[in-house]
């Protein structure tokens, strides 16, 4: 299966435009190489920012790739409990084959911040539980803004549990705006593979959430709980799809989750690939004991009738707006027939402004506001060049109008628009502009 979504610094740069870019504050360490993240582990309450792309070619990959491969960040013991801030930058050719458990760039986290980074071409190979492409086991982490591409493989044929594409163990916290594409073979003797996460659990401090997230993957298990995204949910889960093929040779294998726990959420949520097991399966979810609403899967591509929540459509309904009800295709959702073949998006994954621009020829440009984030009031800059009506509006992100801000005839020419939020809560809102039949959207962060 092709992937979906511009990979690399692209997307990385398309993606940190969505939830806004900081500037770095002097309390930040500038990672370059390899030698600079293997320093991450001396002080794990850190504030850390990469620098540029870090590959095969980087300083000290052979000296921190060779034999066992990466030392993951962080272990169980000592968590890595600081901030790690990719700055859109991706890492390259991370590599562990291990028979210990708890992989990934980091192995354990606690109170700790994952953001704005890609780990690209990842392969893990572990012979006991928690491993992810990007961290094996969290506890009460932030993940934003974060994806994977690779494999990740269990080596071992004793009893392990936790093998995902991003996150292996994901215990309370916010995992939003990310993917992986990652395949994952969970092996004969584990319990919870996913796409995405493994097993997705609320903790004693913090909710788990997955919020607007997808996995494109295939996840293959031998034993329990396979979920083309999740493999066993006792979180939240909203917004958020999976479309690669499943294969649970033994129990609760499904599009999406293998096993949604009792009282536990899926809401707004779709799958498409391929289901096979052996015994409980099902086309989005296998067991499920708690609550999904909203959520569909495809009958044809999955080749399953059946599920133990939400609704199977037909791949011609999949792609079409009106099947979603209750859905935003305002804020969160987009359906364009040349992506992801034809199947619902979520906003990120539309190209920006600027990537249509380099593209096709517009008659109207929307920039990106200035400063973002802001505190309290920030620019909104565009332009057109011919005489129309404008239409400039501002929504929250679950596509409630929150004011207009220019709705006339226009002549053509370059404009600015302030916005003061002052009155308003913290958070991302999309800034739309209307004109000559086109729609453009951009996001912009309040920070109060």
């Amino acid at each position: 299966m092709k992937l979906y979504v511009r990979t690399g610094t692209i997307m990385a740069l398309a993606a940190a435009i969505m939830l806004g870019s900081f500037t770095v504050s002097h309390a930040q360490t500038e990672v370059r190489d390899w030698n600079d993240l293997n320093n991450v582990r001396n002080n794990l309450t850190g504030n850390y920012i990469l620098a540029n792309d870090i590959d095969e070619e980087s300083a000290g990959y052979a000296t921190h790739n060779a034999g066992d491969g990466w030392l993951p960040i962080g272990d169980t013991g000592e968590r890595f409990a600081g901030t790690f801030d990719g700055n859109g930058y991706t890492i390259s050719g991370l590599t562990i084959d291990r028979d210990t458990g708890n992989n990934g760039l980091f192995g354990a986290t606690s109170m700790a911040t994952i953001k704005n980074v890609g780990v690209l071409d990842a392969s893990i190979k572990a012979g006991a539980g928690n491993n992810g492409a990007v961290a094996g086991n969290l506890l009460n982490t932030n993940v934003s803004n974060v994806w994977a591409t690779g494999s990740v493989e269990n080596t071992t044929t004793a009893n392990t549990a936790n093998f995902a594409g991003l996150l292996g163990r994901f215990e309370g916290g916010v995992i939003e705006d990310s993917w992986a594409d990652v395949n994952v073979d969970s092996g004969p003797m584990c319990n919870n593979a996913g796409g995405l996460v493994g097993y997705l659990n609320d903790g004693t401090e913090r909710t788990a959430q997955l919020l607007r997230s997808f996995a494109l993957g295939d996840v293959s298990g031998e034993r329990d709980r396979v979920g083309g995204l999740v493999g066993a949910n006792n979180g939240t889960i909203i917004d958020s799809y999976s479309r690669g093929d499943v294969l649970g040779s033994s129990d609760r294998a499904a599009g999406l989750v293998g096993w949604n726990l009792e009282g536990k959420v899926i809401s707004r949520s779709y799958s498409t690939g391929s289901v096979s097991g052996s015994t409980t399966t099902g086309g989005l979810v296998a067991d499920n004991q708690g609550n999904v609403s909203d959520s569909f899967w495809d009958t044809e591509t999955s080749g399953m009738s059946e599920s133990a929540g939400g609704e199977g459509k037909t791949t011609d309904e999949m792609k079409t707006e009106a099947t979603f009800v209750g859905w935003s295709f305002l804020a969160t959702w987009a359906i364009d027939e040349e992506i992801n073949d034809g199947y619902p998006i979520l906003q990120y994954q539309l190209p920006t402004s600027s990537e249509l621009d380099a593209e096709i020829p517009r008659d109207l440009t929307l920039s990106q506001n200035y400063p973002n984030p802001f505190n309290p009031s920030t620019v909104i800059s565009y332009e057109i060049t011919a005489q129309q009506h404008v239409r400039l509006s501002v929504y929250d992100v679950t596509g409630r109008l929150i004011t207009v801000l220019v709705d006339q005839q226009q002549a053509p020419g370059e404009y600015q628009v302030t916005w003061d939020a002052g009155q308003l809560a913290s958070g991302v809102y999309i800034y739309r502009l209307e004109a000559g039949g086109q729609i453009l959207t951009r996001n912009m962060t309040f920070v109060k």
